[in-house]
């Protein structure tokens, strides 16, 4: 902006300026590219006061010390959000208290002396927050108490502000920007602060860009990591961050949903010194709708980042996951053991985890005969699976069946079929849904504990179960890796669960990894879990030992998260699967789910706090 030209702009997270317009030209209040919402003196309604030409410059208003005196401005904005007020004025001698009035929030202001009519300075006033893009005036007034001098005014200016705190690196190096911590330079892109967003969104506008401003105290290089989030149909966008004197162009991919943020890492910076550094993004090119969501820009310490394998890119990017099994995923350990993992590797990454398991539940729609004593047939997930995807709305489901699918009989090619034939099913509905699938093969099966209880080949039916049905699991589990080949994410955990077994057996011939045979206790759902986080690509080293200490112990906040994400699934388990709906008696309905997810919004408060 030049010293004889001004530039208001109003958007979401803005400030108001004031700056002076082309002299004695009629001007009206604008909105610039960067977002700048400009008042002018020459465009005001003036209500007691004059419009005074100063020499080489443009017009001012003119505030008498005395008397109900307004100048006032009506503009509409095309964006919300937060702006630093600035004021554009001159006065020989203290003018004393003023008041400034927009949208309706009221602020006394009282500007110093600048030395003469003619010496004009720019000033911030206060920062304001504007809720909505509706049309809103501008008004300022001489009449308040205390004025003692003439004031001069050329222009007000609302100028886009950060909506966050400033931004410190921390203690292990990193340097996080988030979004509502970034100066927006843009007519339409705006934080939006709403729970489910959170993010720098309607970025229609590829001329709209943002930055930040943030204190480096430990110099370095750094991995640029870009949380972003963009709709099926909307990628292709050609972008670039700019920090350090570097540019990192990237193309944004979609993620099949703007709010389905993935880590992108999009290259290196060397930040050479301490002190103020600042990082941009800006589109070059918009390829369809939308350029793209973001959360988070990280800058990790380039020795210690941790980007997801392409396997975990799956769960990081997703917003929900819903994970489908029978009572072992129920029960929750394995489920939350990952879970919290992921909160802790991925902390940007704000996954919800919904274990909507079902005791009893199968995928084949098979029930042995006197199942639970006579008192019902098991209960099957296709039933259910069309309110699960239409009123849990998953991004992703993590599928463990198996177990109960063969009833606990010998192994039957009918039977076999049944469970291949619900597995399809399964992935095809979701399929339909947009919904991506990941199955976990399923657990093993104990007659060790059974000891008296099983039944051998041979027979006509099975009260009691087959004493070598774990070889039927076997080939269930064999069938679901067979598929890999067809482009399956199928994670094993059945035939590591075997060989855990057999060595520990080597040591202590009556060691368990189900009290019943069938229920994983404990360190059965931990060896679940590590196979998961094996896929997921977890360091072998804390994964290799007979429980989950050594994983959680190697961050500092490992065993407060878990117990939080415990906590969590409490909460949510029995009201999502009520709220759902399912063929199983007996079940704790839970709390109303309103009341369970506020609840949880609160345990989800702290798993996450603000920097």
């Amino acid at each position: 902006m030049s010293a004889h030209s001004f530039a208001v702009a109003l958007a979401a997270g803005c400030w108001l300026a004031l700056a002076p317009a082309p002299a004695l030209q009629a001007a009206a209040p604008v909105q610039s590219p960067d977002g700048q919402i400009q008042f002018p003196a020459d465009a005001a309604n003036r209500s007691g006061v004059g419009l005074s030409p100063t020499t080489g410059s443009s017009p001012a208003v003119v505030l008498p010390p005395s008397g109900a005196v307004s100048a006032r401005w009506d503009f509409k904005p095309t964006r919300w959000g937060r702006y630093d007020l600035t004021l554009n004025y001159a006065a020989a001698a203290t003018p004393g208290v003023l008041q400034v009035e927009v949208a309706g929030q009221v602020f006394d202001v009282a500007p110093a002396a600048t030395g003469g009519n003619d010496r004009f300075v720019e000033k911030t006033l206060t920062r304001l927050y504007l809720p909505k893009s509706d049309p809103f005036s501008v008004e300022l007034r001489g009449n308040a108490t205390g004025r003692a001098a003439e004031l001069l005014v050329r222009s007000l200016s609302l100028i886009p502000a950060p909506e966050g705190e400033a931004i410190t690196q921390s203690p292990d190096g990193r340097i996080t920007l988030h979004s509502r911590d970034a100066t927006t330079h843009s007519v339409m892109m705006r934080y939006e602060p709403a729970t489910n967003k959170n993010c720098l969104g309607y970025w229609v506008n590829p001329a709209d860009w943002a930055d930040w401003t943030f204190t480096v105290t430990q110099p370095g290089t750094f991995d640029v990591v870009v949380w972003q989030g963009c709709g099926t149909g909307q990628g292709g966008s050609d972008v670039a961050v700019e920090a350090g004197g570097s540019r990192l162009p990237f193309v944004v991919e979609e993620t099949g949903h703007f709010q389905n943020f993935v880590p992108r890492h999009v290259g290196r910076v060397t930040l050479q010194t301490p002190g103020t550094h600042t990082l941009a993004i800006k589109p070059q090119k918009k390829k369809a709708g939308a350029v793209m969501d973001i959360r988070t820009i990280q800058l990790v310490p380039a020795q210690t980042r941790r980007d997801p394998t392409p396997a975990a890119r799956d769960w990081v990017g997703a917003r929900r996951i819903v994970v489908l099994g029978d009572s072992i995923t129920y029960a929750g350990g394995w489920v939350e053991f990952v879970e919290a993992w992921l909160h802790l590797q991925y902390p940007d990454a704000r996954l919800e985890v919904l274990n909507l398991g079902l005791p009893s539940e199968t995928v084949s729609g098979l029930s042995e005969p006197g199942h639970a004593g006579g008192s019902f047939p098991r209960p099957g997930v296709l039933e259910r699976l069309g309110r699960v995807l239409e009123k849990a709305k998953p991004d992703l489901i993590v599928a463990c069946y198996g177990m109960n699918d063969g009833i606990y009989y010998p192994l039957g090619e009918e039977r076999f079929q049944k469970f291949q034939d619900g597995i399809r099913q399964l992935r095809d509905r979701a399929a339909k849904a947009g919904v991506r699938v990941i199955h976990v093969t399923p657990p093993v099966f104990d007659p060790l504990p059974l000891a008296g209880r099983t039944l051998p080949a041979g027979r006509d039916a099975y009260p009691s179960p087959y004493e070598g049905y774990n070889t039927v699991l076997d080939r269930y589990s064999e069938w679901l890796l067979s598929q890999r080949a067809q482009g399956w994410d199928v994670i094993s955990t059945h035939e590591p669960m075997n060989q855990y077994l057999a060595a520990k057996r080597q040591t202590d011939p009556k060691f368990i990894l189900a009290g019943d045979g069938v229920h994983a206790n404990p360190t059965g759902h931990w060896v679940i879990a590590r196979e998961v986080l094996r896929h997921l690509g977890a360091p072998d080293a804390p994964l290799n030992v007979d429980g989950p200490v050594a994983l959680f112990a190697a961050d500092p906040r490992g065993a407060e998260v878990l117990d939080l994400v415990r906590q969590r699934q409490a909460v949510l388990k029995d009201a999502w699967l009520t709220a759902v709906g399912h063929q199983r008696p007996g079940m704790n309905p839970g709390k109303p789910l309103a009341e369970a997810q506020r609840d949880a919004e609160a345990l989800t408060a702290k798993l996450h706090p603000a920097p």
